[in-house]
């Protein structure tokens, strides 16, 4: 078979990315634009796909782009080679530890959560979810993480699909779930109660990047008595802590 032509737009698309291999340095347009040889409108139009698909993300102080959560996915054999999940796990496996319950970590893909991590518990009861395992946003305590801290004109376009009922505790209606989403800013924790699956709760809190941007949540999730049960604040003080130190490893 004879050698068949590339096609233009994604070698370009490519070759934005492998601008990252050397240096990793966040870029605007027009210094991509500079450093591939193109147009600032060819390339506004390249990155804008390849930001929507998750393989670069978009510092909104700076404008400025770099490599997103996507390429280190895609970078990496399964969850548990994708970086975010190695520098996680040790500090997943001593909230687990000290409070005996599972812990779970997520991204958000294309308007979903997807759990790339988890630390069981040792109790006898364990939880369904699955590494890889995809849920909607709305319902879930990671998910609502990634609604309250995105910007408003994504979390729109993704509650505006709409919140069917998982259990009579979903929130269905828009405006409860922006009060919610309010709530959860100004507090800087979620909680799923039984919103997703009955008898299962769990407290979360968002993971950010060096400059502020959310890349992940964590959660504490069980048996909603055990939840419950243990002291609100220590859990909350626990997983902002854990997600501080994810950050500093994830920077260093």
């Amino acid at each position: 078979m004879g050698k068949t032509k590339n096609i233009q737009s994604i070698e370009r698309a490519c070759a934005i990315l492998e601008l990252y291999e050397d240096s990793n340095k966040p870029r605007s347009v027009k210094e991509i634009a500079t450093e591939l040889g193109l147009s600032k409108s060819t390339v506004f139009g390249l990155i804008n796909t390849l930001a929507n698909l998750g393989y670069l993300a978009q510092n909104h102080e700076t404008l400025k782009y770099n490599l997103g959560i996507k390429v280190l996915s895609l970078g990496s054999s399964a969850s548990q080679g994708n970086i975010l999940a190695k520098v996680a796990n040790p500090h997943l496996q001593k909230l687990s530890f000290k409070f005996q319950e599972t812990c779970l970590l997520a991204i958000e893909e294309t308007g979903s959560i997807v759990y790339i991590d988890k630390t069981e518990s040792p109790s006898s009861i364990s939880l369904k979810t699955r590494i890889g395992t995809k849920k909607e946003l709305y319902c879930t305590g990671v998910g609502k993480c990634f609604l309250a801290y995105m910007t408003k004109e994504n979390a729109d376009n993704i509650i505006e699909l709409g919140l069917s009922k998982k259990t009579p505790n979903t929130i269905d209606s828009n405006d409860n779930l922006w009060e919610e989403l309010a709530l959860i800013k100004t507090q800087g924790f979620s909680i799923d109660n039984e919103e997703y699956e009955l008898g299962i709760s769990c407290l979360a809190v968002p993971i950010f990047n060096k400059f502020g941007a959310i890349i992940a949540s964590l959660s504490l999730t069980g048996p909603t008595a055990r939840i419950k049960g243990l002291a609100l604040n220590e859990v909350v003080s626990a997983l902002k802590e854990t997600s501080s130190s994810i950050t500093m490893d994830m920077t260093t």
